[in-house]
């Protein structure tokens, strides 16, 4: 009786996590589910981090498919219960893994997974993850790393049905150096990843400040009517002016510090940015921006 108590204990601990997905219309036919504006934690199991599905004729398409397998199988049931369709396809934004690791479930489905060449480059089975060393191991339970069927290079059109997907990496480097945007032409949805962040500070790791305001340009020459950004609540256009401004800040007061001659090791002391101390992730971070901003900037020609 013992052992079959502490199997059922077993079984329910595999599917404990619960992410409590409810999708949000924000345009015709297309749905988010919304994370956290926060850091990845046990407790919220990597859900800090945005994804929609597009429902077309033929079935969804899905953009980012979140941060693991458990992830993507709720959101499927939920994408289920507004209408009986297959997933024809999974676009992945970048190649941060709190994007993408939902993959290996929709691949089981039979969905065709595309995504950007630096997912190609970057992305190797068995590798380790962010996700993976953070979350529990029953919420990162059958999480797999899966190759991509389609790669964008550049741009790519995309048609599900009678739906028009535009499919493009705006500059060769921003947030990363393979970001790729979606844009639904017809009801001027536009997708942006972490090209844009809204209700937090926004992660230059991996990126560029310049071709970071550069695809912030090319963003607003859209002029979509929705956007859907990688992290944060807000899908107006509003949510293109505050990055703005902070990747706008940032670049000034970084170069500001250059031309005072702030050395690397002191910029962090000397550039704050704190009109934007209440906004989520200032702390943790800010300083990493303005240090990456520093390094990217200290031998920038803005003439070349």
């Amino acid at each position: 009786m013992k052992s079959m108590i502490a199997l059922c204990l077993t079984i329910v601990s595999l599917e404990a996590f619960e992410y409590h997905l409810v999708p949000k219309e924000v345009a015709k036919g297309v749905h988010c589910f919304f994370g956290t504006p926060e850091e990845i934690t046990k407790e919220n199991g990597g859900n800090m981090v945005n994804t929609c599905f597009v429902t077309t004729k033929e079935g969804f398409v899905v953009i980012d498919s979140g941060p693991t397998y458990a992830y993507a199988k709720q959101a499927y049931t939920a994408m289920q219960k507004i209408v009986n369709l297959p997933v024809k396809y999974v676009i992945d934004t970048h190649d941060h893994d709190d994007h993408w690791l939902g993959n290996g479930f929709y691949h089981q489905k039979g969905a065709l997974l595309m995504g950007s060449r630096t997912y190609e480059q970057n992305v190797q089975a068995g590798m380790p993850t962010r996700m993976e060393k953070v979350v529990t191991k029953e919420t990162y339970a059958k999480t797999k790393i899966v190759k991509l069927d389609k790669v964008v290079a550049s741009e790519y059109n995309l048609t599900v049905g009678t739906t028009q997907l535009q499919i493009k990496q705006l500059v060769d480097t921003a947030h990363t150096k393979g970001d790729l945007v979606i844009y639904l032409p017809e009801n001027k949805v536009l997708f942006v990843g972490d090209l844009v962040f809204n209700d937090r500070i926004t992660s230059l790791r991996d990126g560029s400040v310049i071709g970071s305001l550069k695809a912030i340009e090319m963003i607003e020459a859209l002029n979509a009517e929705t956007i859907i950004t990688g992290h944060g609540y807000t899908t107006d256009k509003t949510v293109i002016k505050h990055q703005k401004e902070y990747l706008l800040a940032l670049k000034e007061g970084v170069q500001d510090a250059i031309d005072n001659d702030v050395s690397i090791n002191e910029v962090t002391k000397t550039v704050k940015l704190e009109q934007f101390k209440d906004m989520n992730l200032y702390k943790e971070l800010n300083s990493r921006n303005v240090f990456e901003a520093y390094r990217e900037l200290e031998f920038y020609d803005e003439d070349e």
